[in-house]
């Protein structure tokens, strides 16, 4: 079951957000990490068409392979284009032939400073 986590961003900002998996994978079963497909999807209303899709790396830290950690870049062009004092839905999600999962969602607001 996916993870539920709110969190609040700034227009025009730049952003790095990290997600862990909860608990290091498998990779025997799941396959090397650095072929996952894994994307940060951003939608005004659930189940809506997406407003934003960033694509996930692995984190430049030790060990993320192992551990499952993965980056998502948020550019100050990409947090301008969505409207401030809206609520959003988001998901981080991996969707590979045969493994569609989301590993974490909750609600993204967007505020200017």
């Amino acid at each position: 079951m996916a993870e539920t986590l709110d969190f609040t961003i700034l227009r025009g900002c730049d952003y790095r957000v990290r997600m862990r998996l909860v608990a290091p994978p498998d990779i025997t079963e799941l396959g090397t990490l650095s072929g996952w497909h894994v994307a940060f999807e951003v939608r005004r209303t659930r189940g809506g068409d997406t407003v934003l899709s960033i694509e996930g790396t692995l984190a430049d830290i030790p060990r993320a392979s192992e551990l499952g950690v993965f980056d998502f870049i948020l550019s100050a062009a990409q947090t301008a284009s969505l409207t401030e004092r809206v609520t959003y839905v988001y998901a981080i999600r991996r969707s590979d032939t045969g493994y569609i999962d989301v590993f974490t969602k909750g609600q993204l607001n967007v505020e200017s400073f």
